[in-house]
Order: structure tokens, then C-alpha cells, then sequence
């Protein structure tokens, strides 16, 4: 590396360059710096270390690193303190405002426009991420191929956002890598989103700062963990998420003669009240087998087989789900969108009576600012002695659908458990 760095100093001294002293000051910027190998790093920034302490002009001038983690944080010998550094600055996420900017200079440029709500709901799915923000444009102006006389509407947004969850891209890659290292990360996401309680935000945490250093987590006005991302969180649960839970032929009953594409009516809309009665019948049908499903945590399985069941359902009708996990800790609302209309499905882990209540009443104030007059609030009750509960409610003007669903369902004996697991 010294060697290196002298030879282009010697080239750059050359008679080639007279006259142009500016050329002979390299700048040298190395993108996701916290990637390279450990074995490296020492003598890389020992490297570096000589050069700054060189009596001749130095080459390169100046070294700028960009990457998740602070340098401190990568583990070299602390003896070798790499360069005198002049600044450390974090780059945050695009704003509501600088995203609408954004997008208007492309309308400037080409002449198509997006209505606002498109704006509106980029930023609240991306919190400003800027690679989601450039990749949601890159897939909305280039791969869905709309004509650029036509206003980029909601229902485009729906089509990139499904693709963008679905593709394989290096950012996604890196994060799933990350957050499968250890499995305190999925346990962590899980409970930040199910309870009420909440977890405090705090960077002393090793689980929370590493979350808070991808860009999912963040502190709340209050000080409690809430998730920032619902991107990256609807992909990270798809990545948890088993691709066949064995469940599936118990979406309907063994003689049902339906599927879900009857929970879509002659007028469009989407029939939720019988699709979820339906997610509460087939959990009773599985009973204790939820327990069984694959690579899940238990104490969220609910949360995971609703969410696929959704995700066949919308696959299946047309419609598109996106996760509104921003809206605060200790909820994640699902939120289904078909023919300009929003379904909202809110879901919970049982944390008593009064939590239930008051969950109403946060669902019924989300609606009235999502300008939704119905809302399904589902709630998933790990209890042993429980049984399920179905209520329909007005609350300030909107109507609530709550589900209190049993888990655990009613436990069999180790010999009768141990004859089901040996025939499944």
C-alpha cells in the first residue's frame, strides 16, 4: 500500500502534470468502510498513519470513509489512531419536503406529475431512506413503463412498492445478512410492534444501536423504541417469515367450497368482515399445530400467519398491503389497498382490558387521519384459559371490528401432541 501510494505521488510529480499542482492532491473516499475484512484494517490505517506522518507531500491528501458504523466501533488496535480526523457528520433521512422537491424537478424535466398522496405515502413507507426514495422513482419513471402523460397515482405506487418488496437488491441483501446474525434482532422488531409497554430506546443497548444503525429503529418522542422503516420491516418479516408455514389447506374448512377470491364483491370492494372471521376460524382448525409452524417464534406466530394470510388474499384479489409500522410503538397496522380504497387491520398481543380498550380508541383516531370510516383491530391472546371474542363498535364516528384470538389453543396431552407430530 505504501509503495503504492508513493509511485502515484512520483507519477503525479512528473513533468506529464507541470503547472497543474492541483491535480497532485488526491482525495481518496471509500464508500461502506465498516465492510472490509478485519485482517486489513489495521495495516491499512497503519498505512495511512505513515503518510499523514510523513515530512513529504502526501499522498493521498486527504481519506473520507462512509459506512454504517462509527470507526471507533470496527475493533483495530487502538495504538494506531488513523488520521487526525476533522469531522464526523451523519447523514439523515430526506424530509416530506425534500422528497416532494425531488420529484417536482423531474416534473420540471419530463412533464409528469404525482399526485400528492404518492408523495405522501413514498416518504411515510421509506421515512426518507434515500436509497428506497431513488429506487420507488427509479421503478415508478423507467420499469412500470407509464405513459408520461399520465399522473403517477396511488395505485402505480402499490405496483413498485409490491416489485421493491419482492426484488433482491444489494441494500436488502446487506440487512437481512445483518439482522440474521442474531436472532435478539427478530425477537426485539416483534416486541416493539406486539406490546403496549414498549421497549426504551437507548444506544447502550448492543440489539437497539445496531437496529438504530440501519435505519429501523429510532427513539419516539417518549423515549421508547418505535419502528421507522416499514419497508424494511415488512421485507425482514418476509425474510422470517417460512415461504410454506404447512397451514395453508387450512385456510378453509376440509368441505369449503371457497376461496379468497369470494371475499371480493360484484362492486370491487373487499369483504373483510368474513375474510378475518374466516383467519379466526382457520386458527381454531390448526390449534396447537400454529405452534409447530417452522423457524417462528411462538409468542408471535399470530402476527405471522395473519400476515400471510393477507398476503395471499391480496395477491389473489389484485390488491397491495403495505405495513404502517411508523405509527407508534406497540401496534403494526396492515394496510390493504384495492380500487382507491384503504382497509386498515391492526394487530396486538393481549396486554389486559384496559390496553384493549384504549387500542380502540388509538385505531379509531388513525382512521379518521387515513379518512377510513371502518377499521379491524385483531389481537392475539396467549392466555391458556381464553376464549375468542368478536365485537362491532362505533368510536368518535368510525366503525371498529376487534378479534380477540386465542393462540394457545386448548393443550393436549404429550402422548396425544407426540401422535400428531409423528402422522404430520
Amino acid at each position: 500500500m505504501m509503495r503504492f501510494f508513493e509511485d502515484l505521488m512520483g507519477f503525479l510529480d512528473s513533468d506529464a502534470h507541470v503547472g497543474v499542482s492541483a491535480f497532485k492532491r488526491v482525495v481518496l473516499l471509500i464508500d461502506e468502510f465498516d465492510g472490509i475484512p478485519r485482517t486489513v484494517i489495521s495495516p491499512f490505517l497503519y498505512a495511512l498513519r505513515s503518510i499523514y506522518l510523513s515530512d513529504r507531500h502526501r499522498c493521498p491528501y486527504s481519506v473520507g470513509f462512509a459506512g454504517i458504523k462509527d470507526i471507533m466501533e470496527l475493533g483495530f488496535d487502538p495504538s494506531v489512531s488513523p488520521f487526525n480526523i476533522q469531522d464526523e457528520f451523519k447523514l439523515p433521512n430526506f424530509t416530506v419536503e425534500q422528497v416532494d422537491a425531488l420529484f417536482s424537478q423531474y416534473t420540471h424535466e419530463v412533464g409528469q406529475t404525482f399526485d400528492p398522496e404518492v408523495i405522501e405515502i413514498l416518504h411515510k413507507q421509506t421515512a426518507g431512506h434515500p436509497f428506497l426514495v431513488n429506487r420507488i422513482a427509479q421503478i415508478l419513471t423507467e420499469e412500470l413503463e407509464i405513459p408520461k402523460t399520465e399522473t403517477i397515482t396511488l395505485s402505480h405506487f402499490g405496483k413498485a412498492h409490491a416489485l421493491l418488496i419482492q426484488e433482491d437488491n444489494t441494500n436488502f441483501t446487506q440487512l437481512i445478512t445483518n439482522i440474521r446474525r442474531d436472532p435478539r434482532f427478530e425477537r426485539l422488531l416483534m416486541r416493539v410492534v406486539s406490546y403496549d409497554m414498549g421497549v426504551r430506546f437507548t444506544h447502550y443497548d448492543e440489539i437497539i444501536s445496531e437496529l438504530a444503525k440501519y435505519g429501523i429503529i429510532g427513539g419516539s418522542a417518549d423515549g421508547m423504541c418505535e419502528i421507522i422503516n416499514p419497508i424494511y420491516q415488512q421485507y425482514i418479516m418476509q425474510a422470517f417469515q417460512p415461504s410454506f408455514n404447512g397451514l395453508e389447506d387450512e385456510y378453509f374448512g376440509k368441505n369449503s367450497d371457497v376461496g379468497f377470491i369470494d371475499y371480493l364483491t360484484p362492486s370491487g370492494t373487499l369483504d373483510m368482515c368474513p375474510l378475518l372471521d374466516n383467519f379466526k376460524d382457520f386458527i381454531a382448525r390448526a390449534g396447537v399445530r400454529i405452534l409447530q409452524v417452522p423457524e417462528t417464534l411462538q409468542k408471535f406466530v399470530g402476527q405471522y400467519l395473519l400476515s400471510a394470510y393477507l398476503g395471499q388474499f391480496v395477491r389473489s384479489v389484485g390488491a397491495v398491503m403495505f405495513f404502517e409500522v411508523q405509527t407508534g410503538r406497540g401496534r403494526m397496522d396492515l394496510l390493504i389497498s384495492h380500487n382507491q380504497r384503504k382497509y386498515i387491520v391492526e394487530t396486538k398481543i393481549w396486554e389486559g382490558l384496559p390496553r384493549y380498550q384504549a387500542g380502540k380508541k388509538r385505531l379509531a383516531a388513525y382512521l379518521q387521519l387515513e379518512n377510513a370510516t371502518e377499521g379491524y383491530y385483531i389481537v392475539f391472546d396467549h392466555r391458556e384459559s381464553t376464549e375468542p371474542r368478536i365485537e362491532t363498535e362505533t368510536i368518535d364516528g368510525v366503525s371498529i371490528r376487534s378479534y380477540v384470538i386465542p393462540v394457545i389453543q386448548q393443550r393436549p396431552s404429550n402422548g396425544h401432541l407426540q401422535t400428531e407430530l409423528a402422522i404430520g
